[in-house]
């Protein structure tokens, strides 16, 4: 790889405007709907969720607007669904842009709620009725979303029963990734347990050899190197872990050649996503090789650090003295810095070398321009966290996470005792020491 000496790169991204200050929220009189669209568009969750708290005027639809949406990320679906449903016809006519947001946000309470017909009815009617208002690439996500629960649109609802609490034995595999042992069709075999996945996947020999029954219909994802992989959907019928039993676990199922890497000879098992991994409600990774599902130790609160974009987990840490929002990855092994890190130090780079990052997963390998970082610390669900060698992105990447400051995986909190994720009550905590 051929490095080349820069002073300065003009990064064409995101133009980020400053989010609402805390001292204009407390002075409330002065917010308005625009601001908390502003906040909103700005992923400033916190922020917004405190404006919503003041006794700032709004009329009753808006406020049902912006509480629906932050009931959402939340992880609070039906509650979402309650609030943003009857709102859908009159912003169709009054306002496109939150009758888009307020559809995109229901389809996503569907999804989550196991409601696949709904969630797949509410995409095309996005895709047919308001494609103009939407961006190339959100139009082009909405349509794969809809063939893609459009697979499932018959499938029965996922229920999870947990027999108390329990710990599971898990290894990693080559890439360093949590891999947990599962029983399906009687048979017992190892998944790699992803918070960063949307739904589980299997390969196809996997879906065949348990006798699953693969979908019709074909749709596609988008792979980790941006092309389209097709994919069938199929329902596992009962899925065991620990002293939990799942039935009707949703999973798509992707060619075997589809999941194998290439660059380092390697076959990616099949992972278990969000969907089974929420249902769990508190799950934690131990350091010593195992995994968690219910109270094993008292934790510190936290306030609700954590917020779900879609499937997506997303914490707050603290940066260079600013409060930022991270996508959180169990199924990843390293962490990097969003274009939004760069934008915001870039002196940090002068006379430093572009150099590049590779991502890795289910079809094949990016490279993406960046710089390093040799050390850069966060406060992170309670504990100090010291990353060493931090890529920073210093262009966009074309997808809604580029409005998050970085993705976190295993470098950020796989050295620690234990790290919890508590889907019940939105935290996230790490068992480490806190920072000075």
């Amino acid at each position: 790889m051929t490095r080349v000496p820069v002073t300065a790169v003009v990064v064409l991204g995101l133009s980020m405007i400053a989010g609402l200050t805390r001292a204009q929220i407390a002075g409330n009189s002065s917010i308005s709907a625009a601001d908390l669209n502003l906040l909103l568009e700005q992923r400033r969750y916190f922020r917004l969720e405190r404006a919503l708290a003041s006794d700032i005027e709004l009329a009753p639809e808006t406020r049902a607007f912006f509480q629906g949406v932050m009931a959402n990320r939340r992880n609070r679906a039906s509650e979402s669904i309650r609030l943003l449903q009857p709102l859908v016809t009159g912003l169709s006519k009054a306002d496109r842009k939150h009758a888009v947001i307020a559809l995109s946000t229901l389809a996503d309470d569907f999804e989550k709620t196991f409601h696949y017909a709904e969630a797949a009815d509410t995409y095309a009617n996005l895709a047919q009725n308001y494609a103009t208002d939407m961006s190339p690439g959100e139009l082009v996500r909405v349509r794969r979303e809809a063939a893609r629960w459009n697979l499932l649109r018959d499938a029965p609802p996922q229920t999870a029963i947990v027999n108390g609490p329990f710990t599971v034995e898990t290894i990693r595999n080559r890439l360093g990734l949590v891999k947990a042992p599962v029983t399906i069709a009687g048979r017992q075999t190892l998944m790699i347990l992803d918070t960063g996945a949307n739904l589980s996947a299997i390969s196809r020999s996997a879906a065949l050899r348990w006798g699953l029954k693969l979908s019709s219909g074909e749709a596609t994802m988008s792979g980790q190197a941006g092309k389209a992989v097709p994919v069938h959907t199929a329902v596992i019928p009962e899925l065991k872990i620990g002293k939990a039993i799942f039935h009707n676990v949703a999973a798509i199922v992707v060619d075997d050649r589809d999941m194998f890497v290439s660059d380092i000879d390697y076959q990616l098992p099949g992972s278990l996503g969000f969907p089974v991994l929420s249902a769990l409600g508190q799950i934690t990774f131990f350091k010593d090789g195992r995994f968690g599902v219910g109270p094993t130790r008292e934790r510190m609160s936290l306030g609700g650090n954590l917020f779900l974009q879609r499937l997506t987990p997303i914490v707050s840490a603290t940066i260079q003295g600013k409060e930022e929002l991270f996508t959180i990855d169990t199924g990843a092994t390293g962490s990097f810095l969003s274009v939004r890190y760069y934008n915001d130090f870039p002196n940090q780079f002068d006379s430093q070398f572009v150099d590049e990052m590779s991502l890795t997963g289910a079809g094949g390998t990016i490279s993406l321009p960046a710089y390093y970082i040799k050390d850069v610390t966060l406060r992170l669900g309670g504990a100090c966290v010291d990353i060493k060698d931090v890529p920073v992105l210093i262009q966009p990447r074309g997808i809604p996470d580029d409005y998050y400051y970085g993705n976190l995986g295993q470098t950020a909190f796989g050295m620690f005792p234990s790290y919890t994720f508590d889907f019940q009550n939105m935290s996230f905590t790490i068992e480490g020491p806190a920072c000075d």
